[in-house]
């Protein structure tokens, strides 16, 4: 029988994103984002968001919590050594491994410790604005979308991928101890419904040509859907505060093995793709 380690000190990969450098254990958070790049639903949903972009060579382009680079990369490599790319994060741990990432790269981005509620660019800054799961850890992401907006040039393009963390659903499970976790780990996160409110946020913040797309991520493998949704912090946690007993989460987990081992056990989660043009 797996049996899921206590985490005192720790914070949840669900609410940790917005204080990395404070957790104990910052390099974990760096991994974490190892391990989302390398599967293949994050990898073509971030070509498809690189895409919704439109940039061209010598355009100008912001990464919202640019986190360890990657994308920002990326995005240096499509707008060429003529474009300007500039990466931003509220973590200087993921700022040093931005940096890491990207110092081979030909067209150079430049990083910046900058938060997101607070841009530190003028109006009309950039021809493209891109975030990936990464509102979610704001508190308004309505003043967030705002201030995107606000750097972003008139025709630009505004790129944000979100989940909706009312949607996660994992099988087997007893329906209320079920409804107790999830809601506990859709609770932890800043902004968990952020993915069903990107759209009215555009709207507010004055874009246009609003184009949703959702995508949904499936994991059959209980080891990958454990790292990837940190599920063994939440049991954890969701114990620590009462939400659930610890023998309701021992069944559960119990299930949850069995499922596995007999090619049962389902995840899933979607996501939002979100575009949106400054007029």
């Amino acid at each position: 029988m797996y049996t899921f380690s206590v985490v005192k000190k720790m914070d949840s990969f669900a609410s940790g994103f917005a204080r990395v450098d404070t957790t104990g254990d910052a390099h974990s958070f760096v991994q974490y984002l190892d391990l989302v790049h390398s599967l293949p639903f994050f990898q073509e949903c971030k070509t498809l968001s690189y895409e919704r972009l439109a940039l061209t060579p010598g355009d100008s382009v912001l990464e919202i919590g640019c986190g360890n680079g990657v994308d920002t990369k990326n995005l240096a490599g499509i707008v060429g050594a003529s474009g300007n790319t500039v990466g931003i994060d509220i973590s200087a741990t993921m700022l040093d491994a931005a940096r890491d990432n990207a110092k081979n790269s030909v067209s150079s981005p430049e990083f910046m410790l900058c938060d997101g509620h607070h841009l530190a660019f003028p109006d009309d800054t950039f021809n493209g604005v891109r975030a990936d799961r990464v509102i979610q850890h704001t508190r308004d992401p309505f003043a967030v979308i705002k201030e995107i907006t606000r750097v972003t040039k008139p025709s630009g393009t505004v790129v944000i991928f979100e989940p909706d963390w009312g949607t996660f659903s994992l099988w087997p499970s007893e329906r209320e101890v079920s409804r107790s976790i999830l809601n506990f780990w859709c609770d932890s996160i800043p902004s968990g419904w952020v993915g069903r409110s990107v759209y009215a946020a555009y709207g507010n913040a004055g874009l246009t040509e609003i184009c949703v797309e959702p995508k949904t991520l499936i994991i059959t493998d209980l080891t990958i859907a454990r790292k990837i949704f940190d599920l063994d912090t939440t049991f954890t946690h969701a114990v620590q505060e009462g939400i659930v007993s610890q023998e309701a989460v021992t069944q559960w987990e119990e299930a949850l093995v069995q499922a596995d081992h007999h090619m049962q056990f389902f995840s899933s989660l979607t996501f939002f793709l979100v575009t949106g043009i400054k007029s």
